[in-house]
C-alpha cells in the first residue's frame, strides 16, 4: 500500500486542523446535544496495551475516536504518530495486515508513542490473527490501540484467542482492556440535556460508584437515603426527560434531531437499520426471517416466551433457527434476554420460558417501523401513548440498566448477566419482574410505571420474600417515593440515576 492511501484516511498527517473536517467531528460540533461517554475516562492511552471497543450500531464508537484524535493532536502529539483506519471494506485478516504494516513502516522515524485507532475491525474475517503476528514479531511495541467492532460474539470470541497478547494490561487501573459503549444511560441523557440534574447529579456525588452502591445497599436494608429525598425534589424535571428517553433512547443522533427540531425524521432510524441489516448479510442471515423474528420479540414483549412460541405465525421451521437469530439479536446489542430463577438451584431454568428486552427504546422504535412499515416517529409516539405499551417499554429500560448496574458490581471481562439476573413466578402464576443476584440474598424488584399504586402491585415481592434469602424490595413506580413495611416504592427516573 502507498503512502497516498494512508494520507488519503489520516489527513491531519499534512495538516492538524483537518481533524475538524471529518464528518464525525464535524456532527459532533454542530450537535445541539453533545455527549461525552463516561466510558472513554477509563482508557489509558500512555500504556503499551491493545482495547477492544464494542457496542451497537450508531451508538458513537467512531466519533469517540475521531475527538480523541483532536484531543491527541491540540495536546501536541505528532500527527503522523496518530493513524485511523476503517476496515469496513477489508476482507481478509492478511489485507489488514498489509495496511497496519505500511503504516508501522511509514512512522518508522517516530521516536514516541503511537496511536493507532482501527475501526470495524470485526468485519475483517479472522482479523485476531493478523494481529497475533504483529505482535509475535514485536511490531506493535509503543503503541496504544484501538480496535471497535459492533458484533459482541465475534469480538469476544476473537480476543479470547488474543490471551496474553493484549500488552500491559497489568498496568491499567482497572484491568479490563475490554470495554463495551452502550447507548446513553438514563442518568447521562438526563445530565446531558439539564443543567439542574447536572448540578444535582453532581451536589448529591452521584457520579460516584461508591455513593450509588450505597444508596442501593441503604433501600436493600429498607432504608430511604435523604439523598433520594433530596432528588425527589426533581422528580417532575426528571419524568419530562424520561418520557422523552423513552422516544430518543441513549442514541446520540436520535437525541440531537430530537432536541433541534421536537421530532425524529425517517432517515435517522433508518441509517440504524441499514447498518444492522448489513451486519444480518455478513452474518449470514435471511432479511426476512429477521424481521419475522424481531415482529414476534415485540409482539411478546413483556411476556414468558419460548423459541416455539417465537416461531408461530412465522415461516421458520425450526426453534433452533429463532435461536439463531435470537443469539445474533443479542451479541449486536439488540436484545436482553433473562431466564426465570429456578430457586431450588439457584440457577437460571433454561427449560422455562425467557424475557426478552430491547435494549434501548430508539432501537425498538426503529426496528418496529422497519417491520411494520409505518412512519417510525408517529408509530412511536402512538406507542407510548398506550398505558400498557409504555410499562412495556420502561421494564425494557430498567432491565438494561440492571445489566449495567450488575458490571458495576462486578466488572469482568467474563462478566455474564444471565446468571446474575431473573425474573420469577410463584406458584400462584404471580409474577415478579426482576430478582437480582446479590452476595448471600437477592433484590426483588417490580416494574409499575403507573400514578397509582396499590397492595396488590407488591405481591410479587411478598411472595418472593417468603421463600427467605430475599432483601427488602423494590417497587419502581412513576412518581411515588414511600418507605413501606418490605419495599420501599421509588420512581423509575430516580432510580435510573443510581445506574
Amino acid at each position: 500500500m502507498n503512502a497516498s492511501e494512508l494520507f488519503e484516511c489520516n489527513p491531519w498527517w499534512s495538516n492538524p486542523n483537518a481533524i475538524d473536517q471529518d464528518s464525525s467531528v464535524e456532527k459532533w460540533n454542530k450537535s445541539k446535544f453533545k455527549w461525552r461517554p463516561r466510558l472513554g475516562e477509563t482508557i489509558q492511552w500512555d500504556i503499551d496495551v491493545i482495547y477492544v471497543l464494542r457496542g451497537p450500531r450508531q451508538v458513537g464508537k467512531t466519533t469517540l475516536s475521531m475527538l480523541k484524535i483532536r484531543e491527541l493532536l491540540r495536546s501536541g502529539i505528532m500527527p503522523r504518530a496518530i493513524f485511523y483506519w476503517a476496515f469496513d471494506l477489508a476482507e481478509t485478516a492478511e489485507k489488514m495486515t498489509e495496511i497496519i504494516e505500511s503504516y508501522l513502516t511509514f512512522s518508522k522515524e517516530i521516536t514516541g508513542r503511537r496511536y493507532m485507532f482501527l475501526d470495524e475491525i470485526s468485519s475483517v474475517r479472522n482479523w485476531q490473527k493478523g494481529i497475533k503476528h504483529l505482535y509475535d514479531r514485536g511490531r506493535l511495541k509503543g503503541c496504544t490501540i484501538l480496535l471497535t467492532g459492533s458484533h459482541s460474539i465475534d469480538l469476544r470470541k476473537a480476543t479470547e484467542s488474543l490471551a496474553r497478547r493484549r500488552g500491559d494490561v497489568n498496568k491499567l487501573k482497572d484491568k479490563l482492556p475490554d470495554k463495551v459503549l452502550l447507548p446513553m444511560k438514563f442518568s447521562e441523557y438526563a445530565e446531558s440535556r439539564s443543567e439542574d440534574i447536572a448540578r444535582l447529579i453532581s451536589d448529591q456525588r452521584l457520579l460516584t460508584r461508591e455513593t450509588r452502591h450505597k444508596i442501593l445497599s441503604a433501600l436493600a436494608e429498607g432504608k430511604l437515603p435523604k439523598e433520594l429525598e433530596e432528588t425527589d425534589l426533581f422528580v417532575k424535571e426528571l419524568t419530562r426527560l424520561y418520557n422523552d428517553y423513552l422516544i430518543t433512547g441513549g442514541i446520540p443522533s436520535a437525541t440531537n434531531a430530537f432536541v433541534i427540531d421536537g421530532t425524529i425524521t425517517r432517515d435517522v432510524y433508518e441509517g440504524y437499520v441499514e447498518l444492522l441489516l448489513r451486519d444480518i448479510t455478513r452474518w449470514g442471515g435471511n432479511e426476512a426471517l429477521m424481521r419475522q423474528v424481531l415482529m414476534r420479540t415485540a409482539e411478546t414483549l413483556g411476556s414468558p416466551v419460548s423459541l416455539q412460541n417465537l416461531r408461530e405465525d412465522t415461516e421458520i421451521s425450526s426453534h433452533h433457527t429463532v435461536s439463531s437469530y435470537l443469539d445474533f439479536l443479542r451479541d449486536s446489542f439488540v436484545v436482553t434476554v433473562i431466564y426465570k430463577l429456578d430457586r431450588n438451584k439457584d440457577l437460571p431454568s433454561y427449560r422455562n420460558g425467557k424475557k426478552i428486552h430491547f435494549e434501548d427504546p430508539f432501537i425498538f422504535h426503529a426496528l418496529r417501523s422497519w417491520f411494520t412499515g409505518r412512519e417510525p416517529y408517529d408509530e412511536a409516539l402512538r406507542y407510548i401513548g398506550r398505558k400498557e405499551n409504555l410499562g412495556k417499554l420502561t421494564e425494557c429500560v430498567v432491565a438494561s440498566h440492571l445489566v449495567r448496574l450488575l458490571f458495576s458490581y462486578s466488572p469482568s471481562a467474563q462478566f455474564d448477566y444471565s446468571t446474575l439476573m431473573f425474573y420469577w413466578q410463584s406458584k400462584k402464576q404471580r409474577e415478579l419482574d426482576f430478582v437480582i443476584r446479590q452476595s448471600s440474598r437477592y433484590l426483588p424488584i417490580e416494574v409499575k410505571y403507573q400514578p397509582k399504586i396499590n397492595k396488590e402491585d407488591a405481591f410479587g415481592i411478598f411472595d418472593f420474600q417468603k421463600g427467605g434469602k430475599a432483601s427488602n424490595g423494590l417497587l419502581l413506580t412513576k412518581d411515588s417515593l414511600a418507605l413501606k413495611r418490605s419495599y420501599c416504592e421509588i420512581p423509575v427516573p430516580i432510580f435510573l440515576l443510581l445506574i
